[in-house]
C-alpha cells in the first residue's frame, strides 16, 4: 500500500543520513528534515520511506505541498491524498482522524514551508489520532511541533582541493552520474575541473544537477569559467548566508545561458501550479515577444537544461513541471503588473476547461474528463485563490467554481468544493448569472453532506437571483434543488412539485446537461418515497434512454439507484439487484461516494428482501464506515432511514447478534471499495463457469472490436491491440455498426456497458 513514487535517477550515497532519519524515525513520532532549498530534503525523505515503508502494516503515503498556499488546504489535501472523498460537513479534520485512527502508516509531508500554520494543524491531526502513525516532513525551517525531532539535512561533501583526488566525495560522484546521463562521460583530466566546480556549488545537489546539465553544450572548463564570473559578482555579500547565495548564483548563471526566449518561457512558466500540458503552456505564455508556434521546441530545450521536467499524464499525454526552487526563481523575475497579467491569463485558461469540461460531461467523456480536472487540480486551486483575493475577480471565480460541479460532486470533492463556494459567494453578493449558478452548486453540495439549512438558503437564494434576472434556466435549477431539500425534510408533495417542474423545463433546452437530467432522478426518488413505484420506473426508465443515447456513465447510475429502489418497493427485489449492482460497477470508476452509499444501501435491503442475509450484513459493515466519511447517512431523509433500520433489523433477526457482528466486522475494516467488492461477490466459481457478456450478433473477434471501441480506442490503436491490419479493423467496427444498427461509435459504447451490467 502507499503512493510512494519510484525513483527516477540514481540516489547518490546518503547511508549515513539515511541511518540517522531511520533511527530518529524509531524514537520520534515525527521527523523534520530542514535545510535550504535543492539540498535534497525531498530525495532523502522518500528514500527512507521506500525503505520503511513494508514495515508500516497500511504503507508510506508522499503528501505534495509544494503547489498549496491556503494552509485551510493543507488537511484536505492529507485527506485526498489518502484516498479519503471529502464529502463531510463535519469538517474533514475529523473525517481524517477517523480515517487514520487504527492506522499504521508513514506520512511523508513534503515542502512545508509556505504552509507552517496548516501543517501544524494537520500533524496534531494526525498524531492525536493515530498512534501508530509517524510522519516524516521536509521543510526549509522546523515546525515547531511538539515531540518533533530535526534532523538538518547538509550539503554533499565536496573535495578539499587535494591534487590527488583521494578525497573526492558524493558531489563529484553525482556531477559524473548526471553529465553521463547528459551524455557526457568527464575524463581524467576533467577531475580538478570537477571537483573545483563542486567546491564552488558548495556540494548543493539542485545546483550540481543543474551545473551537469549543461555538459550537452559547454566542457567542464568553460563550465567552471561562467560559474566563477557569476560568484565573485556576489563576494561581496555571500557571507550572511552562503548556501542560499550559491543557488540563487546557479539559478542566475543558468537563466543566463538560456535564450531570450527560453527566459521569457522559464518566468511565465512559473505561473503554473504543479504540471502543465503544452496546450496550457502555449495559451497562458505566448504573445509579447513569445510565439505560441515556439513554445513546444523551447519547452525542449528547458528539459534538455534540466529547468523543467517531463512526467507522463492522463491518457498518454505528456506534462512538464517547474522545481519549486526553479519556480520560485522564476517568479522572482516577474513584475508584479506582468504578474497579474499571468495570472488572469492563466485564470481563464482554466476557467475554459472547466466550463468545457461541464458542457462535456453529459456524453461518453466522463471518465477522460474526471482524469484530465484531476491532472489540474493544483491549477485549479491556484485560479480558484487568484480570483478569491484579487480586486474585481471575485465573478470569474464564482463562474469557475460553479462550472466545477461536475468535479466536486461526480469525483468526490464536495468538502473543497463548499470551501470555495461559501468563500466566494460571501465576497460578492451582486445578483448576476454566476452567483446564481454557484448558489445552486453549493445547495447540492449541502443537502449530500446533510447540512439542509444552508441547502435550503443557497436554493432560494439562487431562486431570488433567477427571478431578479427572468432567467427561467436557472429557475429550474432553483426549483430542482429546493426540491431536493423539501424531499429529506419529508415533504414528498412539495418536493414532487418542485422537481417535476424544473424536469419540464429542463427537457424541452436544446443541450441536455448532467444536472437537468438529475431533476429527473431526483423526481424519481421523490415518487419512490410516495410510493408510486410505476411512476418512479417510468422516470428511472426515461433516464436510462437519455443516458443510452450519449453514452453517459455516471447520471444513467442514478437512474439505476431509482429503478433499483423501485423495484424493492414493490417487492421485486431480484430485478432491484440486477440494476443496484450496474450502478455500483458505474460509481465505482468515479469517486461518487454519496452515490456509492445510496447504491449500496438499496442493495442491502434487497439482500434481506432475498432472504440473503448475511451479504446484507457484510454491505452494513461497508455502509457504517462509508456514511462516516459523508457526514449523513441518506442525507438525513427520515423514511429512508426508517428503510434502513427496519431491514437492519431483520437481518440481525434472522442471523443472531453475534453471528451478524461478525459479518459486519468482515468488511467494517476494510477500505471502502475493498469492502464493496467482499460484499457483493459471488461464491466463488470453477473458471469456465464464471459469467460472460453476451455477444449478441456479434461473433468473437467482432466482441473483441466493439469492446476496444468502448475504451476509446481508434481503428489503428483497435489493430494494433488485436494484432490485425487497420483495414480489417474498419471492416469489423462496419460489421458492428451494421449488425447492431447504430450509427455511431458511441453506442456501440453503450451497448457494452449494458451488456457487462446484464452479466454481473
Amino acid at each position: 500500500m502507499g503512493n510512494l513514487p519510484a525513483e527516477r535517477t540514481s540516489f547518490v550515497d546518503r547511508r549515513q543520513e539515511c541511518v540517522d532519519v531511520r533511527q530518529s524515525l524509531s524514537i520520534a513520532r515525527m521527523v523534520t528534515l530542514t535545510g535550504v532549498g535543492g539540498v535534497g530534503k525531498t530525495r532523502l525523505a522518500l528514500r527512507v520511506a521506500a525503505q520503511l515503508g513494508r514495515s508500516y502494516r497500511d504503507g508510506g503515503w508522499l503528501v505534495e505541498l509544494a503547489e498549496v498556499h491556503d494552509d485551510d488546504l493543507v488537511v484536505h489535501t492529507v485527506a485526498q491524498t489518502l484516498g479519503i472523498q471529502d464529502w463531510s460537513a463535519r469538517g474533514v479534520e475529523h473525517v481524517l482522524a477517523d480515517y487514520v485512527r487504527d492506522k499504521e502508516i508513514l506520512v511523508v509531508l513534503d515542502n512545508c514551508e509556505q504552509v507552517l500554520d496548516g501543517c501544524v494543524k494537520a500533524c496534531a491531526v494526525l498524531l492525536d489520532a493515530a498512534p501508530e502513525l509517524r510522519i516524516l516532513a521536509t521543510s526549509r525551517q522546523p515546525l515547531d511541533v511538539y515531540g518533533e525531532h530535526v534532523v538538518v539535512v547538509s550539503t554533499l561533501p565536496v573535495p578539499d582541493g587535494r591534487p590527488d583526488g583521494a578525497d573526492a566525495g558524493n558531489s563529484v560522484r553525482l556531477f559524473a552520474e548526471r553529465a553521463s546521463a547528459a551524455g557526457f562521460q568527464p575524463a581524467a583530466a576533467d577531475n580538478a575541473a570537477v571537483a573545483q566546480l563542486c567546491r564552488e556549488l558548495d556540494g548543493i545537489p539542485l545546483a550540481i544537477e543543474l551545473a551537469a546539465a549543461r555538459t550537452r553544450f559547454l566542457s567542464v572548463d568553460e563550465l567552471l569559467a561562467r560559474i566563477g564570473d557569476r560568484f565573485q559578482l556576489l563576494a561581496g555579500n555571500r557571507s550572511a548566508l552562503p548556501r542560499h547565495q550559491t543557488l540563487r548564483a546557479t539559478m542566475d548563471w543558468s537563466y543566463e545561458l538560456c535564450s531570450a526566449e527560453e527566459r521569457l518561457l522559464w518566468s511565465r512558466m512559473s505561473v503554473f501550479a504543479g504540471g502543465v500540458d503544452l496546450a496550457a503552456a502555449e495559451d497562458v505564455c505566448s504573445g509579447s515577444g513569445l510565439g505560441a508556434e515556439a513554445v513546444l521546441e523551447l519547452m525542449a530545450a528547458l528539459v534538455d537544461k534540466s529547468i523543467l521536467t517531463r512526467e507522463p499524464g492522463p491518457a498518454g499525454t505528456t506534462r512538464y513541471r517547474l522545481l519549486a526552487t526553479v519556480r520560485e526563481y522564476g517568479r522572482s523575475l516577474l513584475a508584479d503588473d506582468e504578474r497579474t497579467q499571468l495570472r488572469t491569463r492563466h485564470r481563464d485558461h482554466y476557467l475554459a476547461l472547466a466550463e468545457q469540461g461541464a458542457r462535456e460531461w453529459f456524453g461518453p467523456d466522463q471518465l477522460a474528463w474526471r482524469d484530465r480536472i484531476a491532472a489540474e487540480h493544483d491549477n485549479l486551486r491556484a485560479a480558484l485563490e487568484f480570483c478569491a483575493t484579487q480586486p474585481g475577480q471575485v465573478q470569474e471565480g464564482l463562474r469557475l467554481a460553479g462550472a466545477l460541479w461536475f468535479y466536486w460532486t461526480a469525483c468526490g470533492l464536495i468538502a473543497e468544493g463548499r470551501k470555495w463556494l461559501d468563500r466566494l459567494l460571501a465576497l460578492d453578493t451582486t445578483p448576476t448569472a454566476p452567483r446564481a449558478t454557484a448558489l445552486w452548486v453549493c445547495s447540492w453540495l449541502a443537502s449530500h453532506q446533510g447540512d439542509l439549512e444552508r441547502g435550503r438558503a443557497t436554493a432560494e437564494g439562487c431562486s431570488a437571483v433567477a427571478e431578479h434576472l427572468k432567467d427561467a434556466g436557472l429557475a429550474a435549477f432553483g426549483l430542482h434543488l429546493r426540491g431536493v431539500d423539501a424531499m429529506a425534510e419529508g415533504h414528498l408533495e412539495e418536493a414532487s412539485s418542485l422537481t417535476t417542474r424544473a424536469w419540464s423545463y429542463h427537457r424541452t433546452h436544446p443541450k441536455i446537461t448532467s444536472p437537468m437530467v438529475m431533476s429527473l432522478v431526483q423526481s424519481g426518488l421523490v415518487a419512490c418515497l410516495r410510493g408510486e413505484t410505476d411512476r418512479a420506473t417510468a422516470y428511472a426508465q426515461e433516464c436510462l434512454q437519455l443516458t443510452a443515447k450519449t453514452g453517459e456513465l455516471w447520471t444513467r447510475s442514478w437512474g439505476l439507484v431509482v429503478r433499483g429502489l423501485a423495484s424493492w418497493m414493490r417487492g421485486d427485489a431480484d430485478d432491484a439487484v440486477v440494476h443496484l449492482r450496474a450502478s455500483i460497477g458505474i460509481k465505482i470508476r468515479f469517486n461518487d461516494l454519496f452515490g456509492l452509499g445510496m447504491a449500496a444501501e438499496v442493495l442491502a435491503w434487497s439482500h434481506v428482501s432475498r432472504g440473503e442475509h448475511a451479504r446484507a450484513a457484510r454491505l452494513f459493515g461497508v455502509l457504517d464506515r462509508l456514511w462516516q466519511l459523508v457526514g449523513v447517512p441518506l442525507m438525513g431523509a427520515q423514511q429512508l432511514l426508517e428503510y434502513r433500520s427496519g431491514a437492519e433489523r431483520r437481518a440481525r433477526a434472522a442471523l443472531g447478534e453475534s453471528a451478524f457482528g461478525k459479518l459486519v466486522a468482515e468488511t467494517a475494516n476494510l477500505s471502502i471499495l475493498e469492502g464493496l467488492a467482499a460484499a457483493i461477490r459471488e461464491k466463488p466459481q470453477p473458471p469456465d463457469s464464471t459469467p460472460a457478456p453476451q455477444r449478441g450478433p456479434l461473433t468473437r473477434r467482432e466482441f473483441q472490436v466493439a469492446e476496444a471501441i468502448a475504451q476509446g480506442l481508434s481503428n489503428k490503436e483497435i489493430a494494433a491491440r488485436l494484432v490485425i491490419s487497420q483495414r480489417t479493423a474498419e471492416a469489423h467496427v462496419e460489421h458492428i455498426l451494421t449488425k447492431l444498427d447504430f450509427g455511431s461509435r458511441t453506442q456501440v459504447a453503450a451497448w457494452i456497458a449494458g451488456q457487462h451490467e446484464a452479466a454481473t
